[in-house]
């Protein structure tokens, strides 16, 4: 199961050429995500104040078209794996008017405890319901 975002380009997210700049796709991917995580689990502020956090261990992304300013788009999320900690994503980006693909990219995260940044082991025994729930949600994105 794939979960959609959907806005339009701010003029500060393009560069002199009038198209988003590259650096920006991977703040739409993550606005995509914080409202995935909003909508499916629960939102990054609630997580926080019980001490949990979600760094970025790595994304990447491939450049397949541009879109410009004021171009209506969606980004398609699906999480593709978790394995008790640590969970990826996939996204589609993709212009609303023609259809076009414009960029594809994954990212890797994981839980942690906040302040330390290392790997929340003892997250499945601490936060049952919260584990439970997204294994639920990765069962829910293999089935596709």
């Amino acid at each position: 199961m794939s979960w959609e975002y959907s806005r339009r380009v701010k003029y500060y997210e393009t560069d002199r050429m009038g198209v988003v700049h590259h650096s920006n796709y991977l703040r739409i991917i993550e606005d995509a995500r914080m409202e995935w995580l909003r909508d499916n689990f629960m939102s990054y502020s609630e997580l926080e104040k019980m001490g949990v956090i979600i760094p970025t261990a790595s994304a990447s992304g491939k450049f397949v078209s541009y879109l410009r300013y004021d171009d209506e788009f969606k980004v398609i999320i699906r999480l593709v794996q978790f394995k008790g900690v640590r969970m990826e994503f996939e996204y589609e980006i993709i212009n609303s008017v023609n259809g076009q693909l414009c960029y594809t990219g994954e990212s890797t995260h994981f839980f942690a405890v906040d302040g330390n940044y290392k790997p929340y082991l003892s997250f499945r025994s601490k936060f049952p319901e919260l584990y439970q729930k997204m294994c639920l949600l990765h069962e829910k994105d293999t089935k596709i």
